[in-house]
């Protein structure tokens, strides 16, 4: 008898501690993160040569996060057109670092993408590329290479 009524209490007591815990961790309010992100451009080929003197490349660069399947882009900028032998090396890269403030790490990603886009001579060519920020990294670091 004594050991029905202990199997009982802990079916009981195993379960509602479960689903205590759970609806706990869904009404504790989760604290806003600031996350920061660090991209460098630079070039890493010659591009002095004659058959590049009228190549150019633009570079945009957009930072975004995505909650609940939606898209929110909280930051945007556009290097435009410039030739490609007028782009640093790597030892003088272009750099740049964003901060993003108030990122709920448990409800939402924050992604940051780029495109590069080489012109020469009306020839278009499009290469995107892009990162996640795992949750608990707050510094991330994207290298564009040109």
């Amino acid at each position: 008898m004594k050991k029905i009524i202990l199997e009982i209490l802990l079916g009981l007591t195993i379960p509602t501690a479960i689903f205590h815990t759970s609806i706990a961790n869904l009404f504790t309010a989760e604290k806003p993160v600031t996350k920061q992100i660090s991209y460098s451009i630079a070039r890493d080929s010659n591009y002095n040569q004659k058959a590049y003197d009228m190549a150019v490349a633009a570079v945009h660069v957009v930072i975004f996060k995505v909650r609940d399947h939606k898209q929110v882009v909280l930051w945007s900028k556009t290097y435009n057109n410039t030739p490609l032998k007028n782009y640093p090396v790597t030892a003088s890269a272009l750099q740049q670092t964003v901060t993003v403030n108030n990122i709920l790490e448990r409800k939402e990603k924050l992604y940051v993408t780029y495109t590069v886009t080489y012109n020469t001579k009306g020839s278009i060519v499009q290469i995107e590329n892009g990162t996640c920020l795992a949750k608990g990294d707050n510094k991330g670091q994207l290298f564009i290479s040109l």
